[in-house]
């Protein structure tokens, strides 16, 4: 993931959640229909379970849901209100799968932007 992050992003060490919109770079328009992939770090997702006491499923639903949130456009490094949204945005999709919102009370998406 750490791999990843700096070849694309150009931003050191792992991340969460990865993001590649088809739409974008030298061949986005040739499947127009898909929306791209989401790559979730396993071990950076299991230390969120056992640091947030959270389902493990419960978190890779988040993971899931931020990345394919960033797929449609949604972007919290943008600005905090940005941010905001996104988070709501989010919290919103994980209530439609089943989800108690206290479940992710420690969920933000303001954490400090890409340089």
């Amino acid at each position: 993931m750490a791999r990843l992050n700096q070849g694309y992003r150009g931003v050191e060490g792992a991340t969460d959640v990865l993001a590649f919109a088809m739409r974008d770079g030298e061949y986005g328009e040739v499947c127009s229909e898909l929306l791209g992939d989401v790559v979730i770090s396993a071990p950076t997702a299991q230390a969120m379970a056992v640091e947030h006491q959270c389902p493990m499923e419960a978190i890779w639903d988040l993971l899931l849901t931020h990345g394919v949130l960033h797929l449609v456009g949604y972007d919290h490094e943008r600005s905090p209100s940005d941010a905001r949204d996104m988070d709501d945005q989010t919290l919103k999709l994980l209530e439609l799968l089943g989800y108690s919102p206290d479940v992710f009370a420690w969920y933000q998406t303001t954490r400090p932007s890409a340089p």
